[in-house]
């Protein structure tokens, strides 16, 4: 993937200097509550190793839609995001700020990016982002990226019901 540069942003392909800050996020309760890693995941062992197949899998016929973002101006890692494809039309977008970079409205800058990367060079048409009822600042993000919240709906990766917020790109 050529990286994406929004106004502050850029979002590449992880690097090894990004395994360090990666860890560090995914060993925080507080920044994983509401993403669905699994527990070993959000080990410093578990986090290494998916960061690590998340690099490799870049040289592969079917590389993960997963990608770290940076400041452009600091080349300071700032959080990461990625692409869950559901079928050809939907795909699944998550986003994730490191806690000293939040409120800075970093969260929306990635989630628009990511979002029509996904409509306008991947080619799908639909973007979806289940959100916990109670993370409201995630549901914040997504309705200034555009999104429309489609309710509380029960998602199969997802233990609880969520509120699907959905972003319909053009129609071919």
């Amino acid at each position: 993937m050529e990286p994406i540069n929004t106004a502050r942003l850029q979002i590449r392909e992880f690097i090894s200097a990004d395994v360090d800050p990666f860890v560090s996020f995914m060993t925080e309760p507080e920044s994983t509550r509401f993403l669905t890693f699994t527990n070993e995941q959000t080990t410093s062992e578990g986090a290494k190793s998916l960061i690590e197949l998340t690099i490799a899998s870049y040289s592969s016929e079917q590389p993960m839609l997963a990608f770290a973002v940076e400041e452009q101006a600091s080349k300071r890692f700032v959080g990461f995001c990625g692409l869950n494809p559901h079928d050809d039309a939907t795909v699944e977008v998550m986003y994730a700020v490191m806690p000293e970079a939040r409120g800075q409205g970093y969260g929306t800058e990635i989630a628009i990016a990511i979002s029509q990367y996904a409509l306008n060079a991947l080619g799908y048409h639909r973007v979806i982002a289940p959100i916990s009822p109670t993370h409201q600042s995630s549901q914040s993000v997504a309705k200034k990226a555009g999104f429309k919240d489609h309710g509380l709906v029960k998602m199969p990766s997802l233990p609880d019901k969520a509120h699907l917020f959905v972003l319909e790109g053009a129609t071919r």
